[in-house]
């Protein structure tokens, strides 16, 4: 690739000019650590500006300012890249690098290198078909380049002049500048950053291959560069081969008439007619950004003296190894059209040649041709290496035929109002075609020519007799042959063309009959119109149905499915007022997926005769949301994705405690979601999961809790290790479900559906707090009085329903009440001023108590009584309540 510098920093400052001279300084003796600072700095300032070309930042204009470089940004924010200075802060002398305007040989220093700065056979006055100057990594000095014929290349030359010290130089690549920045303080080598002039730059392109044809015989399959799959042999070239219009060809009779004919393109003496071979006529390339839109952009092929071949370069589409189309790549492969440039002439074949070979010598010292090698040049300036060549084969067939029309071999069967082409079994070795028709026959049948080789059939010269009528189609090939074909058409027969009904949906359930949707015929006959209804009534005699199903995202449909019924209200055809779609028992259609059914009319029996006209009846299927079939219960969910799970007696009652007397911690899904059971009903499954990424700490979730019956109904979450699950909220995935078992929901159905759930205890998430809100009394020297009893106390779960902490009579033993409760401690936190006993359990006639012991205390005295409320599930709720102990009352 050409490149030039627009300016460059030395420890002075290093700068070119319109004129392409380079200002510089030499090396001085710096400040060691001043100089480090200054590096350093630059190297933030890098940083910087890295930063605002990945914030999509380009560059508008670099200019010198001062000791420095200013970058003027589109949003017309600037940055300047400052300079290192000299001792005392001097600048030095100045080193001058140019381009002598005589010789063009680069001058450094006012000496004259001897090395051109020009390409082979170069025009140019400054320079910019040579490389640029570059710094050695090595020596530190500037290396300057001449083109080496032999090599076919730019070789470089060490001038000897340093180099060290350039703090930042800037290169102009064209469609972006690049950016050097010493990457140490010696200047031997350095940092870039490039810096794009335009919201997306070409930073890099290379030539992979050509791709076969989407017609050829290996649909889709790409050849390597310097390979060929098939031959397994160094191969780099695209065949093309040629014919070069002589006075033989301009003198046959065909091609005489050709030329006399008005609109054509017209063929001259000289004229070079010529293909690249149609199974590899697109180049394959990778372009970088792989964000960059390269149908943008457009490309040429050249050869080292900057000359164009004699082909055109299409606009590129993106390739991604289907041959799907879409406007940006998103892998960076792009396919490009090769084709030859039209209406050259050449005084011979050996000049048209002469543009792909050129007469070296073989190795015994004779003739031998050797490709001249092309590169891939974008508009703006950016190229790829010199890899592309073209090899002469003469057996490349250059001829054509025109065989039918549509894909349809003659007579061909037309219909109204419709578009019809051509088909040629070679389109691109035809250089020009069109199409002539009788003019009565225009006249008759409303003949419309769209394009060269197209044309539309707009009427009927009558509705009774449909006979054939004939096209010439006219083209010359590439073989320099003027040909005429004569095609047989018939257009068909029809009252209107394709009537679109509004579009239906189904509600899929599991009653079959209901999986159907009915439209009216009204919109096909008002298109039809009265007379033409009439007619179709009198000739309809049979239908073909095909179901389509539309491609995501396009309006190309797949090939046609089963499964799907069309019926109508009435049993002849010629009564039909509605159209019914139905869905089989056994189909299963896709519900992210739109479909139609096609409805083709015909005026003679088993599909057979002419198509009288089409209705096309768009529909979609639909299936009940997960979210319809999970309707979450706001008193659990509270407006939320996070289920509070209060676990509950009914669970509890379930479970069989362990040898602690202990139960499994567990909550049914059901308490969560209203009528849980129904979204099981009739088939449909669903399945549950718990994430299987999350972690609290360094365990995994699904390691801590485990769900019983994951696919059904009775779905619970159990935590298996109360530690460090309990109060968290876990994340609950749906993995699975299908509705009536047939119809699966898409990963992102499922994942919409996901929710998370805090297992907790009612009784834990409670409170235990003193039945008066202060202290409860005891009297010291009256031991029959110092008791805990129920009324002291308040105890509530977490939604503040109230139970007691004192066992009762109930059943003629002593228990608690609550089935949450499975033991309730007390404990003196002050025996200097209370202790507790035992508990008393009640009785009939009696209730449960704690007796509390007075110690012998000095005056009336506060100390808290710990109550410790362990639940059925193992977990605990302390409470510290203050006991005051009254003396002397």
């Amino acid at each position: 690739m050409n490149k030039k510098f627009l300016s460059a920093i030395l420890f002075g400052a290093l700068m070119v000019s319109s004129t392409g001279t380079f200002v510089s300084c030499k090396d001085y003796d710096e400040d060691i650590d001043r100089i480090d600072n200054t590096l350093n700095d630059l190297k933030s300032k890098l940083d910087a500006l890295q930063t605002k070309v990945d914030a999509g930042k380009y560059v508008t204009n670099i200019t010198k300012a001062g000791d420095g470089i200013t970058i003027t940004w589109n949003d017309n924010s600037t940055s300047t890249i400052e300079t290192i200075k000299g001792d005392k802060g001097d600048k030095g002398d100045a080193v001058e690098i140019s381009i002598d305007p005589t010789t063009k040989n680069w001058i450094i220093d006012g000496e004259d290198t001897g090395i051109c700065a020009q390409g082979k056979d170069g025009n140019s006055t400054n320079g910019v078909s040579a490389k640029s100057p570059s710094i050695d990594a090595t020596t530190g000095n500037w290396v300057v380049y001449a083109w080496d014929a032999d090599k076919q290349e730019y070789v470089g030359t060490d001038t000897g002049v340093s180099a060290k010290g350039a703090s930042a130089y800037v290169v102009d690549e064209g469609n972006y500048y690049t950016l050097n920045v010493a990457a140490d303080k010696a200047g031997t080598s350095y940092t870039t950053v490039k810096l794009p002039k335009s919201p997306t730059v070409i930073t890099e392109i290379e030539v992979l291959g050509y791709l076969y044809t989407p017609d050829s015989y290996e649909d889709g399959k790409w050849v390597p560069m310097n390979v060929d799959a098939v031959a397994n042999t160094t191969y780099s070239n695209f065949i093309y081969n040629f014919t070069l219009v002589d006075d033989a060809i301009l003198n046959a009779d065909a091609m005489k008439a050709w030329n006399k004919e008005a609109g054509v393109k017209k063929i001259i003496k000289g004229q070079a007619l010529s293909s690249v071979a149609s199974w590899g006529s697109n180049l394959l390339v990778r372009v970088a950004p792989a964000s960059l839109d390269a149908s943008q952009l457009s490309f040429k092929l050249i050869n080292s003296k900057m000359t164009e071949a004699p082909f055109v370069l299409g606009t590129p589409e993106a390739y991604n190894g289907l041959l799907s189309r879409a406007a940006v790549s998103g892998n960076g492969l792009w396919a490009i059209p090769v084709s030859a440039k039209e209406g050259m002439t050449y005084k011979d074949a050996d000049a048209y040649k002469a543009q792909f070979t050129v007469t070296g010598k073989n190795y015994d010292g004779g003739p031998r041709d050797q490709a001249i090698v092309f590169a891939l040049q974008e508009k703006d300036g950016f190229a790829t290496n010199y890899n592309l060549a073209f090899a002469y084969d003469q057996y490349l067939n250059l001829d054509a035929n025109a065989i039918g029309i549509n894909e349809t071999a003659s007579p061909v069967p037309v219909e109204l109002g419709e578009t019809n082409t051509v088909t040629f079994n070679n389109i691109e070795n035809v250089y020009d075609a069109h199409l002539h028709f009788n003019e009565a026959d225009v006249i008759r049948w409303g003949i419309e020519y769209t394009d060269g080789i197209s044309f539309k059939v707009t009427k009927l010269a009558d509705q009774i007799t449909v006979p054939s009528i004939s096209v010439d189609v006219h083209y010359v090939t590439l073989e320099g042959k003027a040909k005429t074909t004569t095609l047989s058409v018939q257009p068909a027969k029809a009252y209107a063309g394709i009537t679109e009904l509004a579009s239906n949906n189904i509600a899929i359930v599991k009653d079959q009959t209901k999986n159907n949707f009915e439209a009216s015929l009204a919109p096909m006959f008002t298109d039809l119109g009265t007379n033409n209804t009439a007619l179709w009534k009198s000739d309809v005699e049979s239908h073909k149905v095909t179901v389509y199903r539309v491609k995501s995202g396009t309006e190309t449909e797949d090939a046609s499915i089963s499964g799907v019924t069309v019926t109508f209200d009435k049993k002849e055809l010629k009564d039909i007022t509605k159209v019914k779609v139905s869905i089989d028992a056994n189909t299963i259609l896709d519900h992210t997926k739109n479909y139609y059914a096609l409805i083709e009319f015909y005026d003679e029996a088993n599909e057979t005769g002419n198509k009288l006209n089409t209705v096309k009846a768009p529909f979609t299927i639909s299936i009940p949301s997960l979210a319809s079939l999970l309707v979450k219960e706001e008193a659990v969910f509270t407006g939320t994705t996070l289920a509070k799970a209060y676990m509950n007696s009914e669970d509890a009652e379930a479970e069989t405690a362990n040898a602690e007397g202990i139960k499994a911690s567990t909550y049914s899904f059901k308490y969560a979601f209203k009528n849980f059971a129904d979204a099981f009903k009739d088939g449909t499954t669903i399945t549950f999961a718990i994430n299987a990424d999350q972690k609290f700490g360094n365990d995994k979730v699904s390691t801590l809790a485990k769900l019983n019956n994951a696919n059904a109904a009775g779905v619970q979450i159990e935590l298996t290790n109360n530690e460090k699950a309990y109060n968290k909220a876990i994340n609950i995935d749906i993995t699975a479900a299908s509705y009536l078992g047939k119809y699966a929901y898409t990963k992102e159905e499922l994942k919409a559906a996901a929710f998370s759930i805090q297992v907790m205890s009612p009784i834990e998430r409670g409170t235990v707090v003193s039945a008066t809100g202060s202290a409860i009394e005891v009297e010291a020297t009256d031991l029959s009085k110092a008791k805990l009893v129920e009324s002291d106390f308040k105890a509530t779960t977490y939604n503040t329903v109230a139970y007691h902490i004192f066992p009762e009579w109930i059943s003629n033993a002593s228990a608690f009440a609550s089935v949450y409760i499975k033991d309730v401690a007390f404990k003196s936190e002050n025996e200097n001023v209370f202790k507790v006993g035992t508990r008393v359990a009640a009785t009939a006639k009696a209730a449960s108590y704690v007796p509390v012991e007075p110690m012998n205390i000095a005056q009336t005295t506060v100390a808290p009584v710990k109550v410790t409320v362990t639940d059925v599930w193992g977990y605990v709720k302390d409470a510290s309540i203050d006991v005051k102990v009254i003396v002397n009352k």
